[in-house]
């Protein structure tokens, strides 16, 4: 018997997170990050849904954004 993550718990964790906005800088600007960071702090909701309802990013692009693998390493940015 160990200790089992709850990945569906720590997903939402990590959607919820307000630091998700770093990872987002590059593409939304420091302007619209901080705007969207400002709303999560003040409402408690999360970022993720915050960029996809504002239609900020497309939800495919939000998740590419956020896979872990993509996040440890530096990769050019595309803006559209």
């Amino acid at each position: 018997m160990g200790i089992t993550a709850n990945e569906e718990r720590l997903k939402k964790m990590v959607l919820n997170s307000i630091g998700l906005v770093t990872a987002l800088n590059p593409y939304l600007g420091y302007e619209s990050s901080t705007k969207v960071a400002a709303e999560a702090l003040q409402t408690g909701r999360g970022v993720y849904d915050i960029v996809l309802e504002r239609k900020l990013i497309d939800k495919e692009k939000l998740d590419d954004i956020l896979k872990p693998e993509n996040m440890i390493q530096p990769r050019k940015i595309k803006k559209d």
